[in-house]
């Protein structure tokens, strides 16, 4: 078993030693040039933001990076002109201004259908109230930070991310043209195994988030972004036309196929930027004196498929985007797309936190801080989720404390302090579960606490026993709070998202049959379906649910049809 555990950590360190330390290196870097330029009172300014610049990579911004520049800008603005009247108006008085600036943080981080980007925000927000507050005077300094930060942050998208959306789509339609060959060589030779129609639909999950996260605007697609979907589709299509195939396979059928898993490697090749060449299907090549509906069938699928992955491959198609006939009120509705769950969420969590600062300013507690930063990251979305979260948060400051005390008690030293505190910063890279990060975390924030006011194992032992009894008492508000108080259920999250999904496609099949549809409508509903779906599928997998996927493939044959009835009535 150590053996296995030996393996497991040198695979771990292998794998991240690169990443981890390019990153470390980073991070140092960036905070040193950034207290360089804004001052020692700013350092915790340029913290945030190597934060900041990890966690916005869950989306994918380099789409429009002047929209999501000035996005970035006017809330990291407010959020340093908050913590200011916080710090400085009476506590009764600063109390709706956090209650405001906290709930709409919450709401505009909180995503129903990608991850949620809120904490870095929030941590961020307590950390410029409780950490490093500013005066007046500092005050312009600190947005003039604050704004460099947000260029900063909106730098590190287009350095990470400029190849994001052609790798999703890369890897995605790759991995469904090896299924789809795959289904083909079963069917031929027996060799491997069926095809899986589920896994091949949930591929497109990938294709639609990448879709949804570089829209311009609601309903505001460009025609690359409707032939990277279709092309996904497509590729699914065949693979249904396969599932649907009856055994055993006539010898007109079986060439077929061949034909079919040939061409499909020719575009796969093409598709990864292996040589190939991307032709249309020959007709003649399908006129195999068989069946001629399958021989139909599998040729426009194909054709399909080469039709999108031409578009896709086209500059200009990235750049057109076709206008929505659609009328201001339903495009004004789509761009707010309220959510109950992030409403409720957001309320929930913004009047916890704005109330327990209001009394930790009232009474003056000097650490008052860690009881806000557990109350923060304990209070997810989810009730379910609260209470196992809080014992690994407990565990995590249990270890982290002994480490600590060990660590800070035999080295006195301020260079020594610095280096356990940066060594322990750098070895959370490796971390991959919440317990092991925030422990390393623990290691960190109590070096800052004790690092020139405690010497000796009494007093790093209070502070560290002070950290824990704080962190205790913001896990017990979480789980009171969360799971007592106010408990918003996953199960009740799902239902409603259900009905949501079973609108949505009632819509989509409507829309499918109609002659005229407006382009831009007919997409964002077949987006929203795949992702729906997948936070189905994910809050089903959490909740222990096995009756949700006949819902879903009833709901998704019944797209399907209408889709078939119409290209079948109008021409693919």
């Amino acid at each position: 078993m150590v053996k296995l555990n030996n393996e497991a950590l040198f695979k771990n360190v292998r794998a991240n030693f690169a990443h981890a330390t390019l990153n470390f290196m980073f991070i140092i870097a960036f905070v040193n040039v950034f207290q360089w330029i804004f001052g020692a009172e700013n350092s915790i300014v340029g913290v945030i933001f190597t934060i900041m610049m990890s966690a916005s990579m869950v989306r994918d911004m380099t789409a429009t990076p002047v929209k999501h520049l000035l996005i970035q800008a006017a809330v990291l603005l407010w959020m340093g002109t908050s913590a200011f009247l916080v710090n400085t108006l009476p506590p009764l008085a600063a109390f709706p201004v956090n209650l405001l600036t906290v709930f709409f943080i919450l709401y505009a981080f909180t995503y129903e259908y990608s991850s949620h980007m809120y904490f870095p925000y929030i941590l961020s927000y307590l950390f410029l109230i409780f950490i490093s507050p500013v005066t007046a005077g500092g005050l312009p300094k600190r947005l003039l930070g604050l704004l460099a930060g947000a260029v900063c942050v909106i730098l590190y998208q287009l350095f990470m991310g400029r190849r994001r959306a052609a790798e999703t789509a890369r890897d995605v339609l790759c991995s469904m043209a090896d299924d789809a060959v795959a289904a083909i060589t079963y069917l031929l030779t027996g060799e491997g195994e069926a095809a899986d129609p589920e896994k091949v639909h949930r591929r497109l999950f990938g294709l639609s988030q990448t879709v949804y996260d570089r829209r311009k605007k609601a309903l505001c697609v460009s025609d690359a972004g409707f032939s990277m979907i279709d092309a996904g589709r497509g590729l699914e299509h065949i693979v249904l036309l396969l599932v649907d195939l009856k055994e055993p396979l006539t010898p007109e059928m079986r060439r077929i196929l061949e034909k079919t898993g040939e061409k499909i490697g020719e575009y796969r090749a093409y598709i990864s930027q292996e040589g190939g060449q991307l032709a249309p299907p020959a007709r003649e090549d399908f006129a195999c004196g068989g069946d001629e509906r399958a021989e139909t069938d599998f040729y426009n699928a194909l054709l399909y498929l080469h039709n999108h992955l031409l578009h896709l491959s086209d500059p200009q198609k990235r750049t057109h985007y076709r206008k929505t006939v659609l009328s201001v009120t339903v495009r004004l509705k789509a761009a707010l797309d309220v959510s109950p769950v992030r409403v409720l969420y957001a309320l929930r969590v913004a009047f916890l936190l704005s109330v327990f600062t209001l009394a930790v300013q009232v009474l003056a507690l000097p650490h008052g801080k860690w009881l806000l930063f557990t109350l923060a990251s304990l209070s997810v979305p989810y009730a379910d989720d609260v209470k196992q979260k809080t014992g690994k948060r407990l565990m995590a400051t249990v270890a982290g404390g002994l480490f600590s005390v060990a660590l800070y008690s035999l080295i006195p030293s301020m260079a020594g302090r610095t280096a356990v505190m940066m060594l322990s910063g750098y070895l959370s890279f490796y971390c991959a579960e919440y317990t092991g990060t925030f422990t390393c975390s623990t290691i960190g924030a109590l070096g800052g606490a004790v690092f020139m006011t405690a010497f000796g194992w009494s007093d790093v032992g209070t502070m560290a026993a002070v950290r824990l009894g704080y962190v205790c008492v913001g896990a017990a508000l979480a789980v009171a709070a969360n799971c007592l108080l106010f408990p918003y259920k996953r199960g009740t999250a799902t239902r409603q998202l259900l009905k949501k999904y079973a609108a949505t496609t009632e819509l989509l099949t409507r829309v499918c049959r109609e002659r005229q549809v407006d382009t831009q409508l007919y997409y964002s509903l077949v987006i929203q379906a795949h992702l729906l779906e997948a936070k189905l599928l994910q809050n089903a997998r959490a909740a222990g649910w096995d009756q949700l996927d006949g819902i879903l493939v009833k709901c998704r044959a019944a797209v399907r049809h209408a889709h078939r009835n119409r290209t079948e009535a109008l021409g693919w």
